[in-house]
C-alpha cells in the first residue's frame, strides 16, 4: 500500500528540509523516490498502470509524505491530481503519455494563456510546483471562449525562477512562460465533460480531490509539528501543566480533524455524487486546513522562544501551514459555496 510505503519514508524525508529549501525544488534522489515507489500515480486510472487510491488512502499517503517533508507531499500532491486529466484526455493520448510510467506532471489550472486561430498557446502561469522536475505541464486557457487544459511537453516551456516565499520553498512553483507554441487538439482536454472512465474515483469531482489533497498536506505538516512539540515536553519530564494541557487540545484538535476529512472521502467515493455530497467535501478540506493552521500556532507557542530561529523546525512549519492556507481551493470564499450546496440553495459553482 502506498500510505504504508509512504510512513516507511517519513524520517528520510526530513533529512532533505534544508536541500530543498535552499535548492528551491526537490533533491534528485526525493524525485526519483515519488517515482520509483509509485506516489506519482495515486490517482491515475489502474488501466494505465496506476494505483486509482481511495481518497481515504491518498490522504493518508500525502499526509504521511508531507509530515517527512511538507515539500515533498506538496509536489506529490499536484503531481498526482494532475494525473486525474488522463481520464478527460483522448484515451489513445493518456495511453501514450503514460505508456512508460507516471510522467511527473506540473499543473495549472488557471487559464493563464490562449490559443489563437492557429491553435498557438501563448501564455504565463504561476504556481507550477515541481516546474524543475516536471516531464509535462498542464496549463489552463482560453481556445474560442471556452477553457482548455494543454499538456506541452517541458521543451517547449520556459521557467521563470521567481520562487521565493515564506514557506514551502522546495515546491519550485515558479511561473513558467509559454510562447506561440502549437498545441494539437488531442493534447488538449476539457473537466466540464465527462470522464471516458466511469470507476469510483472519477465520480468524485476533481477539485474536490485538489482540495482534500490540500489538506491531506496539512494534516502531516501539523503532524509534525505536534510531534517536535511532545518531543520538547517529554524532555522538559517536569512541563508546565498548562503547556500539557494545551499539548492536549492540539492532539484532540489534530485527531479530529483528521477523522473529519477521512470520513467525507469516504462518504463521497463510491456513491452518488451530488451537491450536498460536493459541498461536505470541500467545507471538510477547508475546515480541516485550519484546524491544522491552528495546531501548528499552538505547537509553535509551546515551544516558545526557542522556536522563533530560522531553521527550527516548527518555525518552519508555521511558514509552510500559513502558505497553505493562501490556496484558493480551501480559503473563506469556499464556505459560501459549500454551505449552499448543503442546504440545496442555489447552483453550486463548477469548482465546488
Amino acid at each position: 500500500m502506498l500510505a504504508a510505503a509512504a510512513r516507511e519514508l517519513v524520517s528520510e524525508l526530513a533529512t532533505y528540509r534544508a536541500e530543498h529549501d535552499q535548492n528551491k525544488q526537490l533533491a534528485p534522489a526525493v524525485v526519483g523516490l515519488l517515482r520509483e515507489r509509485g506516489f506519482l500515480g495515486c490517482l491515475l486510472p489502474s488501466v494505465l498502470g496506476g494505483a486509482e487510491l481511495e481518497p481515504a488512502e491518498y490522504v493518508a499517503t500525502l499526509e504521511a509524505l508531507a509530515e517527512g517533508d511538507a515539500a515533498t507531499g506538496w509536489v506529490a500532491m499536484t503531481a498526482s491530481t494532475s494525473t486525474m486529466l488522463a481520464a478527460y484526455l483522448p484515451r489513445t493520448t493518456a495511453a501514450l503519455l503514460w505508456s512508460s510510467g507516471a510522467p511527473l506532471m506540473a499543473g495549472v489550472f488557471a487559464p493563464g494563456g490562449a490559443i489563437d486561430g492557429e491553435r498557438r498557446l501563448t501564455g504565463r502561469w504561476s504556481w507550477a510546483s515541481g516546474s524543475r522536475h516536471a516531464d509535462w505541464f498542464a496549463v489552463g486557457a482560453i481556445f474560442e471562449g471556452k477553457h482548455l487544459v494543454c499538456f506541452v511537453p517541458r521543451a517547449s516551456v520556459r521557467i521563470v525562477d521567481n520562487w521565493d516565499t515564506l514557506g514551502l520553498a522546495g515546491t519550485g512553483s515558479n511561473d513558467i512562460e509559454i510562447t506561440n507554441v502549437p498545441v494539437v487538439a488531442d493534447h488538449t482536454c476539457s473537466l466540464f465533460t465527462p470522464p471516458w472512465i466511469e470507476t469510483a474515483l472519477y465520480r468524485v469531482p476533481v477539485f474536490g480531490l485538489l482540495a482534500t489533497g490540500i489538506a491531506s498536506c496539512a494534516l502531516g505538516i501539523a503532524k509534525a509539528a505536534l510531534r517536535h512539540a511532545a518531543a520538547r515536553l517529554i524532555k522538559e519530564k517536569d512541563a508546565p501543566s498548562p503547556q500539557v494541557a494545551k499539548y492536549a487540545e492540539l492532539h484532540a484538535k489534530l485527531a479530529s480533524a483528521r477523522a473529519y476529512l477521512i470520513a467525507e472521502a469516504t462518504t463521497i467515493y463510491g456513491a452518488p455524487v451530488d451537491a450536498a455530497a460536493r459541498g461536505g467535501l470541500r467545507l471538510a478540506a477547508s475546515h480541516v486546513t485550519e484546524q491544522c493552521a491552528e495546531v501548528v500556532r499552538g505547537c509553535f507557542h509551546i515551544d516558545g522562544a526557542a522556536a522563533v530561529r530560522a531553521n527550527h523546525p516548527l518555525q518552519l512549519a508555521l511558514r509552510d501551514i500559513e502558505m497553505v492556507m493562501t490556496h484558493k481551493m480551501v480559503v473563506d470564499r469556499v464556505l459560501p459555496a459549500a454551505g449552499r450546496a448543503l442546504l440545496g440553495i442555489g447552483k453550486p459553482p463548477p469548482d465546488l
